[in-house]
């Protein structure tokens, strides 16, 4: 019995460890980036900080735009389009009339 729990005790132990290997840190930001996409023949999308001790990059195909990307420049897009329109047909505002000042 005492050997099945130093077993399982040994194999949990083992089974728990993990290793990393390279830098925790992209050198150069996002130059060092746009290398690593191009080494890819990618390109650079975007980067993610993960706290302080790590980041990364985001590689991309070529030419394609992201969805999210896209749906966001579109959404902005409509946006300034409604509000040039309510500029232009809106009256003019006129500031409210306030009272005279109470004097004391």
């Amino acid at each position: 019995m005492m050997r099945l729990v130093l077993i399982i005790s040994l194999f949990a132990t083992l089974s728990c460890a993990t290793t990393f290997t390279g830098a925790a840190k992209v050198p150069n930001g996002a130059a060092g980036c746009k290398a690593i996409c191009s080494s890819y023949g990618m390109e650079l999308t975007g980067m993610v900080a993960l706290g302080e001790y790590s980041d990364g990059c985001i590689c991309g195909i070529p030419g394609k735009q992201s969805a999210a990307a896209s749906g966001a420049a579109a959404v902005a897009t409509m946006n300034a389009m409604i509000r040039q329109r309510e500029e232009a047909t809106s009256p003019p505002t006129i500031p409210p009339m306030l009272p005279p000042a109470i004097q004391q």
